[in-house]
């Protein structure tokens, strides 16, 4: 909750109870950074259907998709440019990959749409669904998609 509070500061972070649920509903897809036994990076990641996103701050249950979300990556401060976020993806990626995962839809806030354009995602076309989920997210939000079979 620490670090999710340090790196969003355009939007209110998420309570307890819903990132709790994102954790609940894939706990075997989610993982964290550690050094010196100290949580310094974590990613959320959980199935959800492609072309969607669960709205923002809103507990979700575990779904059936051969399409992984990834709700969350966030590095504390102290730890960013260490290369974590690129080893957070890479354990993702190769997980995905490894139980032939379609592939990982995301929605990037905060100006790092550019950040996940270099690391291959692209932009997805919108459904009104989409755009309601992406009517709880800051202004700028967009939902990306990295193809991966």
């Amino acid at each position: 909750m620490a670090i999710q509070a340090q790196c969003y500061v355009e939007l209110t972070p998420e309570s307890l109870s819903v990132m709790q649920s994102k954790w609940l509903a894939s706990p075997s897809t989610c993982v964290v950074f550690e050094q010196a036994q100290e949580v310094l990076a974590y990613a959320l990641v959980h199935p959800w259907n492609r072309g969607d996103a669960p709205s923002l701050d809103s507990e979700i249950s575990s779904q059936h998709s051969n399409s992984w979300y990834l709700h969350d990556m966030a590095i504390a401060p102290r730890a960013q440019g260490l290369g974590v976020g690129k080893q957070l993806l890479t354990h993702v990626l190769d997980q995905a990959s490894a139980l032939n995962i379609d592939g990982i839809g995301l929605v990037a806030v905060q100006g790092a749409h550019s950040y996940w354009l270099q690391q291959g995602f692209k932009p997805h076309a919108t459904s009104p669904k989409l755009t309601q989920s992406l009517g709880t997210y800051p202004v700028g939000a967009s939902y990306l998609y990295l193809t991966l079979s």
